[in-house]
């Protein structure tokens, strides 16, 4: 087996462990959460509203994304087409859960306003 393969993976895993750290912060929580809502939210903004539904939209796409980390590891180490395939298929996922939890929020924050 090559070194670099080697190396490649052995980053891929340790940017999927990272990826799943983040995750449960931000599904408790803490931190900056990584999510546009937050990070353009004025400083008054970011005291009065509340951004849990944010955190933990960013929590559920990192931990969608962490796998793809560990299907592109396990893609370099065996070369095996399928985890790559796996990799597509999971980050797919993650782009139709964001887009829609995203539509959600906006359309609940549309209606919070009318009230």
């Amino acid at each position: 087996m090559d070194v670099g393969r080697i190396v490649v993976s052995v980053l891929m895993f340790l940017g999927a462990a990272f990826m799943f750290v983040i995750a449960l912060r931000q599904l408790a929580c803490k931190g900056c959460c990584f999510n546009n809502a937050y990070i353009y939210a004025s400083k008054k903004e970011r005291e009065e509203r509340d951004f849990t539904p944010y955190y933990k939209q960013s929590g559920r796409v990192l931990l969608l994304v962490s796998p793809v980390f560990v299907f592109n590891g396990l893609y370099a180490l065996t070369g095996l087409w399928y985890f790559t395939a796996a990799a597509a298929a999971v980050m797919a996922a993650a782009v139709v859960y964001a887009v829609a939890s995203s539509a959600r929020m906006e359309k609940k924050n549309k209606e919070n306003k009318e009230k």
